[in-house]
């Protein structure tokens, strides 16, 4: 076991090294370049299309979509509830502490360009996908490796390694939703993992329908929720973002260690953790995106793949920035505190009772990313082993939240990470090679 976890740990500092992050931000460069700057020069049109439009539909309750599909709203919710998760608040709080204040600069830099790999992913999904026995859309990466570079086998492997990586996902958001429940509300791990296993059971179990059904209701709220009271707190102390906003330009750019933003930090650490954390928080690069949207019902790939955008938008943007600015404008960054209560802390400089609102945010968060997770299993085991098998991934996935609710997450971590890292240089590949798809479909649909 102890040789395993060496060689785990030696795989994950390579494949993890500066070289993924600065070829992660190339593929964004040159999809932007592809696509027209998509994300800033249809931006306006872009938010229209994915929030305003779908939220009035919702409002007067119109469910429509064909049968064996989700829509297009739905998707970005379901997809939401994935990359939104512990990572937008602990995760944030350990990239300003290792980086300094100027890492949110660099995630802002990470999710503008990610916001075109996302929507460059999201059209070769829908461009490749194909349609199961139950007349339901399903696509993903495993799909245009194979079909689009000719790789069948390593769409297989690309199936496996997705599979692999939602399982060590599972139980790292349990773990953590466990610890949360432990230690705030005292709540014992072995209840919290059984209930955790009654919930995820009970969405999968109506397959994919149910579960965009249940985020398209709880993604909005748990949201809204988290900007409604960060924002809050940031104008309590309004007077110091100006403050703030400096630090972080001048952080993001100092080349010399203690000179300009926090003390200690230099332009390398800013951009190393903030790029990193950019893009893992909204997984543009990693595959993720094209499984769930290519469930969607629509007609033509960019109808949907701007809802990608939209998506990097909300996850790094809206809530990754908020959690910064509350750290900052807190000063909680300078208290030597272990990052993992950073956020906990900064509300608590309002009152007490406010560090609950971190507590619930980080359970309804790592909740929906649990439950969104299955799915990511379901279409891995489809393409490598077919419907018969996949279908009874909904017994076996809720298991693994108890296991996480359970055991120490060291070594799911090391496994977590080299099964991310190599799924994302796999379509990397695909995504270089495929770019001029994704540059005619943009044009057609914008002409």
């Amino acid at each position: 076991m102890e040789n395993l976890e060496l060689f785990l740990r030696q795989l994950a500092s390579i494949l993890w090294g500066n070289w993924l992050l600065f070829t992660l931000l190339a593929v964004g460069l040159l999809y932007s370049f592809a696509t027209g700057f998509v994300q800033f020069k249809n931006f306006p049109y872009i938010i229209n299309q994915t929030i305003i439009n779908p939220m009035k539909q919702n409002f007067k309750g119109d469910k429509s979509s064909s049968e064996g599909s989700i829509t297009s709203f739905q998707a970005m919710c379901t997809a939401l509830a994935s990359c939104v998760g512990s990572g937008n608040i602990i995760g944030v709080s350990t990239a300003l502490a290792s980086g300094g204040i100027g890492a949110i600069f660099w995630m802002w830099v990470a999710a503008f360009l990610g916001m075109a790999t996302k929507f460059g992913e999201i059209i070769l999904g829908i461009l490749y996908r194909e349609k199961n026995n139950k007349g339901e859309y399903i696509g993903g990466p495993m799909y245009y490796i194979s079909k689009g570079l000719n790789l069948p086998i390593l769409g297989s492997i690309t199936a496996i390694l997705m599979t692999v990586q939602i399982i060590g996902g599972n139980l790292i958001q349990s773990n953590t939703i466990s610890s949360v429940m432990k230690n705030t509300f005292s709540v014992s791990p072995l209840i919290t993992g059984i209930l955790l296993v009654t919930i995820v059971f009970t969405i999968v179990y109506g397959g994919l329908k149910r579960l965009a059904t249940v985020t398209q209701k709880i993604v909005p709220i748990m949201a809204i929720f988290y900007i409604l009271f960060g924002l809050f707190l940031i104008l309590v102390n309004i007077d110091k973002v100006p403050g703030v906003l400096e630090d972080i330009i001048k952080s993001a750019f100092t080349f010399e260690a203690g000179v300009g933003g926090m003390a200690g930090h230099t332009i390398k650490e800013a951009m190393r953790f903030g790029v990193a954390r950019g893009l893992y928080s909204n997984e543009a690069g990693e595959g993720s995106a094209p499984v769930i949207h290519s469930a969607a019902n629509v007609k033509h790939p960019v109808e949907q793949a701007i809802f990608g955008v939209t998506e990097v938008f909300i996850d790094t943007i809206v809530i990754c920035t908020i959690t910064g600015l509350i750290l900052g404008c807190t000063g909680v960054l300078n208290s030597g505190e272990h990052p993992s209560i950073l956020v906990i802390n900064a509300f608590k400089t309002i009152h007490p009772l406010m560090g609950y609102i971190v507590s619930l945010s980080l359970i309804l968060f790592s909740l929906t990313s649990l439950m969104s997770q299955w799915y990511f299993g379901y279409v891995g085991l489809n393409y490598v082993l077919g419907e018969t098998v996949a279908v009874n991934f909904k017994y076996v996935f809720p298991i693994f939240s108890i296991i996480g609710a359970l055991v120490s997450m060291d070594i799911v971590w090391l496994i977590q990470d080299c099964a991310l890292g190599l799924l994302i240089i796999a379509n990397l590949l695909a995504l270089i090679v495929l770019v001029p798809k994704v540059k005619k479909a943009t044009n057609e649909y914008f002409a």
